[in-house]
């Protein structure tokens, strides 16, 4: 059973309240670095009389226990950081998750055709908003995840732009 589920640079709130709505018997904590996004999913949560403890931290360095998560969620997250801090994430997940526990990250996926096809100016276009999107692209996602201590992800094709990968911690 999933008891406590935490939703990494959950914004204002929207991939929280799906799992929510998946999962909704486990503790649901939303944890992101800027306090205005915050407050947003804060208000919006009221508005529908969600519980889910909202937490400013970062995902680097969350302040939860050891061991005491059962599913950690990202989504559209990794694209937005360099390689190095990736890491430092996937090694603070292996930590806070228990036993058995799930890393499951939903982003941009660099071997799209959509992406491999996009016109040099659209890309750079891209670019000028997306300052990290060349190291993510070249970044081996999966070998960082089972380095930190999990199980080798499985990886899904969640849309035409979009994966999924999915790792338990050892």
């Amino acid at each position: 059973p999933l008891n406590t589920i935490v939703d990494l640079g959950c914004g204002v709130g929207m991939s929280t309240f799906a799992l929510q709505d998946r999962f909704p018997e486990a503790e649901m904590i939303g944890i992101d670095l800027s306090p205005y996004f915050l407050a947003v999913a804060q208000s919006r949560g009221d508005a529908q009389e969600r519980q889910v403890s909202w937490r400013h931290a970062a995902a680097e360095m969350t302040g939860l226990p050891d061991h005491s998560v059962d599913l950690v969620s990202f989504s559209l997250v990794f694209h937005e950081i360099p390689a190095e801090g990736a890491r430092t994430i996937f090694a603070e997940m292996h930590r806070i998750l228990r036993p058995g526990g799930y890393l499951a990250l939903m982003d941009m996926n660099p071997q799209a055709s959509a992406h491999r096809k996009m016109p040099p100016f659209v890309l750079a276009l891209l670019k000028s908003t997306e300052p990290f999107l060349d190291d993510y692209f070249s970044f081996d996602i999966a070998e960082a995840i089972a380095a930190a201590g999990f199980q080798t992800p499985t990886q899904t094709v969640s849309s035409p732009r979009h994966r999924t990968i999915i790792a338990q911690a050892k």
